[in-house]
């Protein structure tokens, strides 16, 4: 789950493997030259990009083999009317001294349209590392595109940026803005914002790059869509923490969710939850199914006025079922929750609610 989820344009992915992960910076094991004559890549890209690393510079190609042009109809918000869109099998080549030094196929579901944001492959400058970063950017809905980094070491070697999570997830790629706006925080961390209709809030998130990877630096919600930075302030931080624990326990993500349940919670019937993460994974998913807990998508989520006397903000939620009607529990409908600050974080002090 995530603000892509809510948005159907992205999914968790496993940790990196040696194909899509960033080799060692002083190797260059697994570099294989392919004849050039074996592709017309200079002739029928759709981008053509260059990268420097250290004293090498590396042309970077957007190639698709079977490139296919179509003439859009009608306009969309994904294209104006008359405007080209390619598809086919895109990969991403760069190329070192007239050779091919590594290849990277593309999702087969990439297409490209002129004069958008997913036009094709264009160069992005790193504010935190000063590293120049192959960016693409893919339609994601009227409010939304969808954005993957590629970089390369310095043999050529490329490779895809993953976005790296506090609780545990992966993801290949971000949402941003219908504009394909990328701002960045003060000490230069990249922000991601886009809204979700489906709960009426802007997601926003925040990571560093580190050479490597994105490194979560926050997360957020809020309803300031005009200017969603304003949401950065613990009321945002906490709203969002419980809309992903409350999420990714629907998903049965129990990992995920231990990371946002706070270690001190104790209720009636569940006893202490220990501050193992392990154990606190095994705690809720035994809660979720077999103690009655509603492990239930959230798909509203109210903030009260002020948090209590301890700090700890409240909120109320609304639940829909998997038959996509509200949760009833007696006449109560809502419900409510408390997220507190922690030295970890903000971290959630309720469990979904129980059937008696």
């Amino acid at each position: 789950m995530g603000q892509a989820s809510l948005l159907g344009s992205q999914q968790a992915t496993p940790a990196p493997n040696s194909n899509s992960s960033a080799p060692a910076a002083n190797s260059a094991a697994g570099v294989q030259a392919v004849p050039t004559e074996a592709v017309d890549f200079r002739k029928q890209n759709l981008s053509h990009l260059r990268l420097e690393r250290g004293d090498r510079t590396f042309d970077v190609y957007l190639f698709a083999a079977d490139e296919n042009v179509d003439v859009l109809s009608a306009s969309f918000c994904g294209g104006g009317e008359g405007a080209k869109q390619y598809s086919g099998h895109f990969q991403l080549l760069s190329v070192a001294d007239d050779t091919v030094v590594s290849k990277l196929d593309l999702d087969p579901d990439n297409n490209f349209v002129e004069k958008k944001p997913h036009d094709g492959a264009r160069l992005f400058r790193d504010p935190r590392s000063g590293q120049n970063l192959v960016v693409l950017y893919q339609y994601g809905s009227c409010n939304s595109e969808s954005v993957q980094f590629f970089s390369a070491d310095p043999s050529g070697q490329l490779f895809l940026i993953p976005f790296l999570d506090r609780d545990g997830r992966t993801w290949k790629q971000m949402l941003t803005g219908a504009d394909g706006a990328i701002p960045h925080t003060a000490d230069n961390a990249l922000i991601f914002c886009s809204y979700a209709n489906v709960i009426g809030y802007d997601f926003c998130d925040t990571y560093a790059f580190d050479g490597e990877n994105f490194l979560e630096a926050a997360t957020w919600m809020t309803q300031e869509v005009a200017a969603p930075i304003k949401g950065l302030n613990d009321a945002g931080l906490a709203a969002r923490a419980l809309f992903d624990f409350l999420s990714v326990l629907s998903e049965k993500d129990y990992s995920a969710a231990a990371y946002y349940l706070d270690a001190n919670l104790e209720t009636a019937g569940t006893g202490r939850v220990t501050a193992n993460r392990g154990q606190k994974a095994a705690f809720l998913e035994n809660y979720c199914t077999v103690m009655g807990g509603q492990c239930l998508m959230p798909v509203k989520m109210e903030s009260k006025p002020s948090a209590d006397a301890q700090g700890v903000l409240l909120f109320q939620v609304l639940f829909q079922t998997s038959d996509f009607q509200p949760l009833k529990i007696g006449a109560r409908s809502s419900f409510d929750f408390r997220v507190g600050k922690t030295p970890a974080g903000f971290k959630v002090l309720d469990l979904p609610p129980r059937i008696p």
